[in-house]
């Protein structure tokens, strides 16, 4: 019969060696060693990573092979236990591991330390790739001005992205996002509406989807767009909502410009046709007293006045149509005419034409063109008479109109031989502009290309413009001929 001290040997021996049949089950490498450096244990991993026979009892001071050093055993030795980082090639492969010291304590001593030596270079690659996903997420919000936010219904607690802070001017850290205090930032006018919309997007688990005014930096007004949606626990109540915020204000004021800018086109035109039409309804009248057959002289003069009066009579009469852009539609386009457009406009241009000797030609005039014949008229009417003013001094004009089809493509390219501009990114963009004009020098309003964009786009087409200084200018019309229906050519 065993006596107890032989059982306790037999237990000790026997809960070593499941301790270290279980430390050798790891890839990790596990040793430990007393405060000399001697060997106290190893498992069967450390051993196969060194590159030399050992046993238990080797010195190893100086001869570390797994990125120990002696600052840090001697900092376990200490009694402070702690983690470092540690790369290295391999093969050419580099390798990141985390080798971890623990002092051992024995009769509330130091008498070693423990280590333990973790690959991790696959957690570490990991790591970075999310790491530089959540970068590129942080930059994808600051270029869209954009960030998101979760709502904690239980608590009333708001978290916002960094991106959010700067998107409502607040310092992060020392705001504190709630819903009363993100009340507090919306526009008095607004909140109503907004806080209706929240609780039809809880109600009815449907899509918080809502534009409108915060006041931030001392009542600057600015625009965002808040989207989110509602989330339910297994009962079906709601314990939270998550969405997105983005800065909208550039784009709200930029089409504030444009309605405003319509709104003060319309009136021109409204002044422009009112005080037009009289005058111009006098002459035709004056025409019909005139005895024809007197003077031959006289009556080709007069046919020509009345030719021109009726042809800027109809412009005029048209004007109002051509900018309700809104009302537009299909049913107010037919099939026009490219040949007769540019009798029209050859006749309203006939004294600008023969004054400066402009020559035009016209490769494919019979095309059919779909949408209202006197935008058409307008937008060549424009684009001709650029050609003339803007021509090179001594040089007659020279005007090309070229049309090309390609499938359901029209093209029609208008080019001229005159003193063309330096297009740079910022002339480009601004061309089109209701103030915009093709030359500095010019006392002009510059209304006519924005009229002729409008028009073309109002007709579903493109407008697109090409020039270099002393070597013209192309401007390139396309239109969708999908649009085309059977109907009475103008």
């Amino acid at each position: 019969m065993r006596n107890s001290n032989t059982l306790y040997q037999t237990n000790s021996e026997l809960q070593s060696k499941r301790l270290q049949a279980i430390i050798d089950t790891t890839k990790d490498a596990v040793w430990s060693v007393d405060k000399e450096f001697n060997l106290l244990t190893f498992n069967s991993s450390f051993e196969s990573q060194v590159k030399k026979p050992i046993k238990i009892g080797d010195n190893i001071n100086g001869a570390f092979q797994l990125g120990e050093t002696t600052r840090d055993y001697l900092k376990a030795f200490l009694g402070e236990s702690f983690i470092v980082k540690k790369s290295k090639k391999e093969k050419g492969v580099a390798r990141t591991y985390e080798i971890s010291y623990d002092p051992i304590i024995e009769l509330d001593k130091v008498a070693g330390c423990c280590v333990r030596r973790k690959d991790i270079t696959e957690k570490e690659a990991i790591l970075n790739k999310l790491q530089d996903s959540e970068y590129k997420y942080m930059e994808a919000q600051q270029l869209a001005n954009v960030g998101h936010w979760n709502y904690d219904m239980t608590t009333g607690q708001i978290l916002w992205s960094d991106q959010l802070f700067k998107v409502f001017g607040k310092e992060c850290g020392k705001f504190k996002a709630t819903y009363d205090t993100l009340m507090e930032i919306i526009h008095p006018e607004d909140r109503e509406a907004f806080n209706f919309d929240v609780e039809r997007c809880i109600k009815e688990d449907v899509y918080h989807d809502i534009v409108h005014r915060i006041l931030v930096n001392n009542d600057e007004i600015r625009y965002v767009h808040q989207r989110g949606k509602a989330f339910y626990d297994s009962d079906g109540n709601p314990i939270r909502m998550a969405g997105t915020t983005m800065d909208v204000t550039k784009t709200i004021l930029a089409n504030q410009k444009i309605v405003d800018q319509n709104k003060e086109l319309q009136n021109f035109v409204y002044v422009i046709s009112h005080n037009l039409r009289r005058p111009l309804a006098n002459l035709l009248g004056l025409q019909d007293l005139y005895e024809k057959g007197l003077c031959e002289q006289n009556d080709k003069v007069l046919v020509m006045m009345e030719q021109s009066c009726k042809a800027l009579d109809g412009t005029i009469k048209d004007l109002n149509l051509s900018l309700s852009l809104k009302e537009i539609n299909l049913e107010n386009f037919k099939n026009v005419s490219l040949k007769k457009v540019l009798e029209d406009v050859s006749i309203l241009l006939d004294s600008e034409i023969e004054e400066s000797g402009a020559k035009m030609s016209v490769e494919g005039h019979h095309v059919q063109m779909f949408g209202i014949k006197s935008y058409y008229v307008n937008i060549f009417y424009n684009l001709i008479l650029n050609a003339i003013k803007y021509s090179k001094s001594g040089v007659k004009p020279k005007i090309k109109i070229k049309v090309t089809k390609r499938k359901n493509i029209i093209t029609i390219a208008v080019t001229d031989n005159g003193i063309g501009i330096e297009l740079t990114p910022d002339r480009k963009k601004k061309i089109f502009d209701m103030y915009g004009r093709l030359s500095g020098k010019d006392s002009g309003k510059g209304l006519g290309l924005y009229l002729v964009k409008t028009q073309v786009e109002a007709m579903f087409g493109e407008i697109h413009v090409k020039s270099f200084k002393n070597r013209g200018c192309t401007f390139t019309l396309t239109f969708d001929k999908q649009f085309v229906v059977t109907k009475p050519t103008l």
